[in-house]
């Protein structure tokens, strides 16, 4: 039998290109090596008697746009995770609570000692965020060239900062506390990168992204529970 395409791989991104070329009428064929398809997008059960799933993809599926929820027809539930990290440290830890600034601060201050790391962190997430709202769009769209996402920026800082400047000097130059320099840095780090490469930052706009995507899509929350 002939095909229009050929998809090699079942994972999450060769089933949402299928659906796509089924919706137009294309005859399409997935080939997938395991016995389920879905890829990372699969839950399992990772501790033996725990009756408990997880999947590898609830980390990004925040990421989905509702357009290709809304083109595939897909039966999707999400939840909100409220706190974003507890990362120990001592006899206590430093704590990033979603719902309550206030408190955040103060797990800042007990951890370093001042608010100026808080301070420092609440400016670099807002710089993620003015990048996350204007390249969103981007997920469903053709890549664009460096110079019209420079243009759409319409500001040197967040360029700078995101797509030159190494992960590795904002981090130094931002931020005076370790440990909230190896938080942020677990941002950054989603993808195998070395981080004194230029751009490294890029990924951490990847979470303030999941908030744009929640802030379209009332109903919908940033986590998936399977």
């Amino acid at each position: 039998m002939d095909y229009d395409a050929v998809i090699v791989g079942g994972g999450h991104n060769g089933l949402v290109a299928a659906g796509y070329l089924a919706r137009a009428g294309r005859s399409v064929l997935v080939l997938e090596r395991r016995a389920e398809i879905g890829g990372a997008a699969v839950s399992f059960r990772a501790f033996g008697g725990v009756d408990v799933r997880l999947s590898r993809y609830s980390y990004l599926v925040s990421l989905l746009p509702r357009r290709i929820v809304a083109d595939l027809g897909l039966n999707v539930r999400f939840q909100r995770r409220r706190m974003s990290s507890c990362t120990p440290v001592g006899d206590a830890g430093l704590l990033v609570d979603t719902a309550d600034e206030a408190r955040t601060a103060e797990s800042f201050r007990t951890v370093t000692g001042s608010t100026k790391d808080f301070d420092a962190w609440r400016r670099f997430y807002a710089l993620a965020g003015r990048v996350a709202a204007v390249t969103f769009d981007s997920l469903t769209e053709a890549l664009p060239s460096r110079a019209e996402l420079r243009a759409r920026l319409g500001d040197d800082e967040p360029w700078e900062t995101f797509f030159e400047r190494p992960v590795g000097e904002t981090l130094t130059t931002s931020f005076t506390d370790d440990t909230v320099r190896g938080v942020v840095l677990t941002d950054a780090r989603t993808e195998w990168s070395e981080w004194w490469s230029a751009g490294t930052s890029w990924p951490t706009s990847r979470h303030a992204r999941s908030r744009v995507c929640s802030a379209r899509s009332p109903s919908r929350h940033p986590k998936v529970r399977s």
